[in-house]
């Protein structure tokens, strides 16, 4: 009896656990690729909405004091105006007050352009970390009288640096100002006033956001 040897030739339809682990190798590549470009998309998105907002703020804080500094009025036949610099942790900022027609009203009925004491101070958050630049803002009292206002509300938040320069009818530059030292009605108050404003930078705090302008004033010493 011939015997017929029968070979079966058995095949696989599934992978190999190389080829499995090959394509969990492959898909894990793309997969850090799409997180890194997707995360990377946001931080720029994050970023730029971050400066857009820094950016905003900042000309909003410099619109508010070049409307406020160009309502300047005598009171009582002179002008008040002062700038003087204040020491908080260790770090040096500009103060300045000043008698204007630039009263901002939030009461109910209030009037709004009315003669008031404009006060702008940096001040440290509760933090201890951060400083703020403050506005306060008296109406209807003289300016002797409010030379130290408490109140007020915030006006840039994360302030690194304020800086002010004037400049005289002479065109002498001075970082600090005294009208009630100065004889004159014209002479009272500086030529320009140079404002600097540099606010925190989160994401480089060597590079800070700067910002400048300067305000000019009509008024010409008299001869």
């Amino acid at each position: 009896m011939t015997g017929i040897s029968t070979e079966k030739n058995i095949h696989s339809g599934g992978f190999t656990l190389i080829e499995i682990l090959l394509a969990i190798f492959i898909l894990g590549m793309v997969m850090v690729t799409v997180y890194v470009s997707y995360s990377g998309t946001m931080k720029t998105s994050r970023q730029m909405e971050d400066e857009s907002n820094i950016y905003k703020t900042a000309r909003v804080t410099m619109d508010r004091m070049i409307k406020d500094l160009s309502s300047l009025q005598p009171s009582g036949g002179r002008f008040d105006f002062h700038a003087g610099k204040d020491t908080l942790n260790k770090k040096e900022f500009h103060s300045l007050y000043f008698w204007s027609a630039s009263h901002l009203a939030f009461e109910e009925n209030e009037d709004t352009g009315r003669p008031a004491t404009i006060h702008y101070s940096v001040r440290e958050d509760n933090s201890g970390e951060s400083f703020s630049l403050w506005r306060s803002d008296v109406a209807g009292a003289t300016p002797e009288d409010t030379k130290e206002t408490e109140g007020g509300y915030v006006i840039c938040k994360n302030i690194e640096s304020f800086r002010l320069t004037f400049d005289d009818t002479e065109g002498r530059e001075s970082d600090v100002w005294d009208s009630s030292s100065i004889s004159g009605q014209s002479a009272q108050i500086p030529a320009s006033v140079k404002i600097e404003l540099a606010l925190v930078n989160l994401n480089d705090r060597d590079k800070p956001y700067k910002f400048m302008t300067k305000v000019y004033f009509p008024y010409k010493k008299k001869k």
